[in-house]
């Protein structure tokens, strides 16, 4: 009996040293935090033929490790894809965008922001980074694909960082073992003035290359949203999730869909 009670005492206190020590480990993680995010452009005063590229460089900071859930911002109301960072211990880590803009003619000059978002595991609004741009008359580029998630823009901006795999197949969905792979219907897309215009006024067709995709939320329906590069703006053109699709994200010129 006494070697019984023994045996009972002991596995009582395991149960209990466990359930401890997992209470520890929870509070710990729990304790994990941003507590610092900056953000900072490389030049904050550029010129020169547009568009221009406006490069961003910061850091976020953590007083312990866990994993970091953040987005970047901007002046137009445009939010990239979520990100993630892994920290193995409490420290710095640097982050970098950007942001290709401007049109000598619609937009010869602008100023605007973007922020480091901390989603996870705290709330958390880094600084705002400005910057101002200048377009130098007579001169443009047609600038790159570039991708970045947002959502609908209304201003006549641009966005950041190059599409990957821009020469992959354009249009019908692909089915792999990780979902189904919907592309942008065209790589290309003309884009004019429909509006009848009175005497003398005319307007030159451009052709915009594709800049970005994101899965948005308009009219409250989950969105997949096809952005291309027109007078110096975005042009959207978007479809619905594909039938028995409950989740799509933004992959390269296109979305995968599961």
């Amino acid at each position: 009996m006494f070697h019984h009670s023994i045996n009972k005492g002991l596995a009582i206190a395991c149960l209990l040293s466990i359930f401890s020590l997992t209470f520890i480990a929870s509070a710990r993680r729990q304790d994990f935090r941003v507590t610092e995010a900056s953000l900072t452009a490389d030049d904050a005063r550029m010129s020169g033929p547009c568009p221009i590229k406006v490069v961003f460089n910061g850091y976020i900071t953590t007083d312990g490790p866990g994993t970091v859930k953040y987005t970047f911002t901007r002046s137009d109301g445009a939010t990239a894809p979520v990100l993630t960072m892994d920290f193995k211990e409490a420290g710095r880590q640097p982050v970098s965008t950007d942001w290709t803009l401007g049109d000598a003619i619609v937009l010869p000059h602008f100023g605007g922001w973007q922020a480091i978002r901390i989603l996870s595991p705290n709330s958390y609004e880094s600084n705002k980074a400005t910057f101002v741009i200048d377009c130098q008359a007579g001169k443009e580029k047609q600038p790159d694909a570039q991708p970045a998630g947002g959502r609908q823009e209304n201003g006549a901006e641009a966005s950041q960082k190059a599409l990957p795999n821009l020469a992959a197949a354009v249009g019908e969905p692909s089915q792999t073992s990780k979902g189904s792979f919907i592309a942008c219907p065209v790589k290309e897309t003309r884009t004019e003035v429909t509006t009848p215009l009175p005497k003398p006024w005319w307007n030159t067709p451009q052709i915009g290359k594709l800049e970005r995709v994101s899965v948005q939320t308009i009219a409250g329906n989950q969105t997949l949203v096809c952005e291309y590069w027109a007078y110096g703006r975005s042009v959207s053109i978007m479809r619905a999730f594909p039938e028995g699709a409950t989740d799509c994200a933004a992959e390269g010129n296109g979305f995968r869909c599961r």
